[in-house]
């Protein structure tokens, strides 16, 4: 269910995005974010790496701390639930947030693991550094080598950018979810898709170990 590459390509890109440090050419508060974010994360799995490796639940907890003040996890969310954010109160959105943050964290988190630094080149930002959303262009190259383009939408936030989407080769992660799971909302409601994320993405929690 709702497992296809594009999604998992889509959700490990926009855990990685926030590693590597933009190649330069113009400023961009945007790009100045994910460098501060890198060498903080950076610096922290290098030292930490045999502990993450041996507890993922505490890479898991420095996902929480570190990459995720700089997501927009709400206006991502209402972009994927689209019309059906708006039938939902404060309560249930924030439940939905909250379940697929969750998911996401259990089952990309442990990719932060197999990056290089060498792997993630930002490319000089040639847009509007004044508009909102931006987008950041960048050049992934994966495990078996092959590269691949990937595009990071950032907003402006009064708490500063915020990573809202990720495009890998064309194909927004939200937009692919938005897909996936307005049709299992208009077949079996919303709250079976948030019983699925709950479930797969309790196995972020130590509590959920067998």
């Amino acid at each position: 269910m709702f497992a296809v590459r594009s999604v998992r390509l889509g959700s490990i890109c926009a855990v990685l995005s926030l590693l590597a440090a933009p190649a330069g050419a113009q400023t961009f508060a945007g790009s100045d974010v994910v460098a501060a974010t890198a060498r903080e994360l950076a610096a922290t799995i290098q030292a930490r790496r045999a502990e993450f490796e041996a507890d993922p639940y505490q890479l898991y907890a420095l996902v929480d701390d570190i990459l995720l003040p700089h997501f927009d996890m709400n206006r991502g969310c209402r972009g994927i639930l689209a019309q059906y954010w708006a039938e939902l109160d404060s309560a249930e959105r924030n439940r939905f947030v909250i379940a697929f943050y969750n998911y996401l964290v259990a089952a990309y988190g442990t990719a932060l693991l197999h990056f290089n630094h060498d792997t993630l080149r930002v490319l000089p930002f040639n847009g509007d550094a004044t508009a909102s959303p931006a987008r950041i262009n960048s050049i992934l190259t994966m495990n078996d080598g092959t590269e691949v383009n990937v595009d990071f939408v950032m907003v402006s936030t009064p708490e500063g950018w915020k990573v809202v989407d990720v495009v890998a080769e064309g194909v927004s992660y939200v937009k692919t979810y938005r897909s996936q799971f307005s049709v299992d909302i208009a077949i079996d409601g919303l709250n079976s898709v948030l019983e699925w994320l709950a479930e797969k993405g309790a196995a972020r929690f130590p509590a959920a170990r067998p």
